[in-house]
């Protein structure tokens, strides 16, 4: 049987057995997927509970719908932030979107001292991130979207994440120490909170005060990686070793 579209709601959007779909996700559901009454689908309101839902009435303003069946999730693996120091162009499309697909719990654009890109139209960027955010949560069957914040200094991030008690890294071309050995000591859950440099990589005065408040410096191999790369290929790691 194949797979049944998935979409988020809101719990303002429940009243009983009848959930009603607004906004953005009713041409969706109507003009794309040209479905219609007595099609089903999963509606998801972002804190563990599923609904398999079937059609009752469909317009162009909204779409009703008839809760069949309940099913609670439960959130495994660590809740992973993301501290992503802003890189140029839509290469932060592409880690948002990723990060997403891997797990992330929250997302936070960093600017660093290397951060060539200048932050215009935050909120406007903001929107398309978190946008970004809902359609790959969709996409990859998570059962919540990511929360992007809004863009921090990089100080103000790392002195917070340090005061926070989560498991602190710090993937640099001057770390030592493989990330899966500092994996392989960590708590099977948890809190992770994970540092990636913008294009050019953290200065050394940035990596000295992360890892003086607590973050382990660690390699992800002998190549140096795009800052995209690196991003991805860390929170794979992270979700393979708490699979």
């Amino acid at each position: 049987m194949p797979r049944l579209p998935r979409f988020f709601i809101s719990p303002d959007q429940i009243a009983g057995e009848t959930i009603v779909v607004r906004g953005e996700d009713v041409r969706h559901i109507g003009a794309v997927l040209r479905m219609r009454a007595g099609d089903e689908l999963v509606l998801c309101d972002g804190g563990g509970t599923d609904y398999r839902v079937r059609i009752t009435a469909i317009d162009r303003s909204e779409i009703r719908t008839a809760v069949l069946e309940r099913g609670l999730r439960e959130r495994s693996g660590p809740r992973i932030t993301l501290g992503q120091g802003l890189p140029k162009s839509d290469k932060m499309d592409f880690i948002v979107q990723k990060a997403t697909e891997l797990g992330v719990a929250s997302i936070v654009p960093l600017v660093t001292e290397r951060t060539i890109v200048k932050v215009r139209d935050e909120e406007k960027r903001l929107g398309r991130w978190r946008k970004i955010c809902r359609e790959a949560a969709m996409q990859s069957n998570r059962m919540d979207i990511p929360v992007v914040e809004p863009v921090s200094s990089y100080d103000a991030f790392v002195q917070e994440a340090g005061a926070s008690g989560s498991l602190l890294l710090l993937p640099w071309e001057e770390g030592t120490e493989p990330l899966r050995n500092v994996l392989r000591k960590a708590p099977p859950a948890g809190a992770i909170t994970m540092l990636i440099g913008p294009e050019g990589g953290f200065s050394e005065k940035e990596a000295g005060f992360a890892i003086q408040r607590g973050f382990h410096s660690v390699s992800l191999g002998r190549n140096i990686l795009r800052t995209e790369t690196a991003a991805v290929a860390a929170l794979a790691m992270i979700a393979y070793a708490f699979s």
